[in-house]
């Protein structure tokens, strides 16, 4: 593989979970499932079935992910994934773009050097040579699952397993999983036991570390936690149960006060989505995020402005929302005089799935008077 050129395997895989994205936000799918597009290469992929429309969405999307300039308007529509894929590896490539929301909830793409991305896995992959496989619990169009999910094993040459909590491959020895923390903790809650020389990788969230013991106490053979951001790739990891992240070979921190910015290897600042503190060289350790953010699903959401919106809907007077402890949003609603609650929670489900995304809607409601606050006036947190 030339150095700075994306291996043709995960062009394919990207390809597919771009594709099988772009058709679940076009049929306004919910959030969780791993799904995918792709095969294996020993089967026949099946023709993708898209109407005009649909192959329009699909192919603006591929050159967004890909920053190419004529996807959307090449005639002859590819059938297959893999004639997407080809059509691409056909092209040069030098950046990928992912997306993510910003604070106001408005989408925001970052742009990456194929380069860097592809040095990030190839320091992952000396990390981890012993692995003979690796198991996606997450989709590649996000830049942790593309980077841990397609350029990873293309780089080790080992196989790719899609899989989910619920349907996971048979495990063995030198497999590689790579989660979010909510496929963690519910694997900490169906799994009594691990084979011998599995190990998972974690990102898209705080990873509690009572949760990384449980399941390195039931045989998971060590589980490290990745720290980066769609803006930044990963910054930096940390061995369960470790505190402490230690920065990746691409970055130092800048001498400021308050260590919340960082320098990469060509001397450009990017300000850290968190509130850190440094407590060695290259060692770092979280303290809360920035712009209020929480991530669910590993995907950042603002539970702020989910508030705000809340209160449009018809006979709510005030409303405050947080992450609650079953890894969704709960919400708390102040109602207008002579609303009753069953008819303004039934109005609520009804808004928030025509309004917001699934990773962004509260799943549980709890009215009173007022909002919930301390003896000194401030939010608090309710049951």
């Amino acid at each position: 593989m030339t150095h700075g050129s994306l291996p043709s395997a995960a062009i394919r895989r990207i390809t597919g979970a771009v594709i099988a994205s772009e058709l679940r936000r076009l049929l306004h799918e919910e959030i969780g499932e791993n799904k995918t597009v792709e095969h294996a290469p020993h089967e026949a992929a099946p023709p993708l079935v898209l109407d005009s429309l649909e192959a329009m969405s699909v192919a603006a999307a591929l050159s967004e992910t890909f920053e190419l300039d004529d996807m959307a308007f090449a005639p002859n529509t590819p059938a297959t994934v893999a004639e997407w894929a080809n059509r691409i590896t056909a092209q040069q490539i030098e950046r990928l773009t992912v997306h993510t929301s910003g604070s106001t909830g408005v989408p925001q793409s970052h742009s990456h050097a194929i380069a860097d991305l592809l040095a990030e896995a190839e320091g992952f992959a000396q990390r981890f040579a012993d692995t003979r496989r690796v198991i996606a619990l997450v989709p590649a169009n996000h830049l942790y699952g593309l980077v841990w999910t397609a350029l990873l094993p293309a780089i080790l040459d080992v196989p790719i397993i899609e899989g989910t909590v619920l349907a996971m491959p048979v495990c063995e020895a030198g497999d590689l999983i790579v989660g979010v923390p909510e496929h963690w903790s519910a694997l900490a809650r169906l799994r009594k036991q691990w084979p011998e020389h599995v190990v998972g990788v974690s990102s898209g969230g705080p990873l509690p570390n009572a949760l990384g013991e449980a399941l390195l106490a039931t045989g998971l053979a060590g589980l490290v936690d990745v720290y980066g951001s769609s803006e930044t790739s990963a910054i930096g990891m940390r061995d369960v149960p470790e505190i402490g992240y230690t920065l990746l070979p691409r970055w130092r921190l800048a001498p400021d006060e308050d260590a919340s910015t960082l320098i990469d290897h060509d001397g450009r600042e990017v300000r850290l989505p968190d509130h850190v503190r440094q407590t060695g060289e290259r060692q770092i350790e979280l303290s809360g995020r920035r712009d209020h953010a929480v991530q669910i699903g590993g995907i950042n959401v603002y539970p702020d402005r989910i508030a705000a919106l809340l209160v449009d809907c018809e006979g709510v007077a005030e409303a405050v929302v947080r992450r609650d402890d079953n890894g969704r949003l709960k919400a708390f609603v102040v109602p207008v005089a002579g609303n009753d609650e069953a008819g303004l929670e039934q109005r609520l489900r009804g808004f928030v799935f025509k309004r917001l995304s699934p990773a962004e809607r509260p799943t549980r409601f709890r009215f009173g008077p007022a909002l919930p606050r301390n003896c000194m006036g401030k939010s608090t947190d309710w049951g």
